[in-house]
């Protein structure tokens, strides 16, 4: 039994990550001991490649301003452990973290007993979610976010009113797959019989969603971009218009978020029509407006203007340097990258590499970090650089003149440091 929080987080966080799979037995199993917390709960789950958290954001957002009590369950987090498991715009308590953490560890010889092999970190902190929620007064919804592809994920233990993909790129090919197609299988895995999927079409997997759905009696709610209309970027906001919604704002940056919005609308209008869910159209142009989600095309400053962002995949990196390309103009920008080991750092700096007047190679303190040697050693941009300290790269950042532009981006985990840092001065 752990009596301080941080150690019992850093215990979480040693657990196994990625331990072969088959089925989600184990998962159910582990949920029994502790009477299926999950079952009590009403559900949206949202799975996809990118995306998945300025989704659940948007539809959390919405209903919140329409007056419902909502869970949300995100990863990785960005500022902070607790972040994960959040009730409206609070996240877990440390006296709840510690109290749920002990008391699924005080049933470890009783999992033991049931021949149920230790939760692994994620199943560790689903299960703790699971456990919070149930107890949670006057909760209306989850908004659960998939970990990693969708069949075999933890999450994948609930059913719930509407399932939603935001989109099928590559990434995790190790776990899900070398193609589109083997990717898009594993992500529909949490299509369940007789409940609707939303999704962005995709040509090139259109014919598997459709006939996923047809297998699970599932009616399939396809968002077209071609209704995705009038699209206006800024450094500030987006707007654009869906169908009969004309003129929608949010504060979210990048094309790719008009997508997003548009798949969190076709829920939420699923919630309305379907599910008694009481949302007015006022409701969704307000809660548009005032979306935060930390790490994602996240604005630092206005002069010099710097943004961090989290992508860390090739589409991630493609979306981001089409909003770059769109307010680059004529100015100068500097683009700092760090990345994990296990992308493809190749493509990604190509990317990079044709937008940056400079571009700087650095590293995060997580063991999953490539070496800025490495990463330096790929670029082919004339003005490259290398850098071990992050306090002097900000400190850069925020002197340079006003009219440039300043972008860290790579991983989630080089945000969370940068957000941690900013935090802490």
């Amino acid at each position: 039994m752990f009596s301080d929080v941080k150690e019992l987080i850093s215990w979480i966080e040693s657990q196994k990550r990625i331990v072969p799979k088959t089925s989600l037995q184990k998962m159910l199993s582990l949920c029994e001991v502790f009477g299926s917390p999950q079952n009590k709960i009403k559900y949206v789950h949202v799975g996809g490649t990118n995306g998945k958290g300025s989704t659940v954001t948007f539809i959390k957002t919405v209903l919140m301003k329409a007056g419902y009590q909502v869970g949300t369950y995100v990863s990785p987090y960005v500022i902070s452990f607790n972040e994960r498991i959040q009730f409206n715009d609070h996240y877990i308590a440390d006296e709840d973290v510690l109290r749920i953490g002990n008391q699924i560890i005080s049933k470890y010889d009783e999992i033991e007993r049931r021949g149920i092999v230790h939760p692994t970190f994620f199943e560790f902190i689903t299960l703790m979610a699971f456990i919070y929620f149930s107890e949670c007064k006057d909760l209306n919804i989850v908004i659960l976010e998939v970990g990693l592809g969708g069949l075999l994920d933890s999450t994948n233990v609930v059913t719930p009113l509407v399932s939603v993909i935001t989109n099928v790129a590559f990434d995790h090919m190790k776990v899900l797959g070398n193609t589109i197609e083997e990717i898009a299988m594993n992500k529909l895995g949490i299509v369940k019989p007789n409940i609707p999927l939303v999704t962005l079409e995709n040509e090139k997997i259109n014919k598997q969603f459709k006939a996923r759905c047809k297998e699970t009696n599932s009616k399939l709610i396809l968002v077209k971009k071609k209704n995705i209309q009038n699209i206006q970027i800024s450094k500030t906001e987006t707007v654009f218009d869906y169908k009969e919604y004309k003129g929608l704002k949010t504060n979210k940056l990048g094309y790719y978020q008009t997508e997003n919005a548009s798949v969190s609308l076709e829920t939420l209008d699923y919630l309305r029509s379907c599910c008694g869910f009481k949302i007015s159209n006022e409701d969704i142009y307000q809660g548009f407006q005032n979306v935060y989600w930390p790490g994602r095309l996240q604005v630092l400053s206005q002069a010099p203007y710097i943004i961090i962002d989290g992508a860390h995949n090739i589409d991630g990196i493609t979306r981001l340097a089409e909003f770059l390309t769109t307010i680059k103009e004529n100015k100068r920008m500097t683009i700092i990258f760090a990345v994990s080991k296990d992308k493809a750092k190749d493509e990604m700096i190509s990317i990079l590499d044709h937008l940056a007047d400079e571009i700087i190679f650095t590293m995060f303190h997580y063991k999953r970090s490539d070496t800025p040697d490495y990463l330096f050693s790929i670029s082919s941009n004339p003005n490259k650089k290398l850098s071990f300290d992050l306090d002097e790269l900000l400190l850069e950042a925020f002197n340079k003149p006003k009219d440039e532009i300043v972008v860290f981006c790579g991983s989630l985990y080089f945000v969370s440091e940068i957000l941690n840092k900013i935090k802490g001065e």
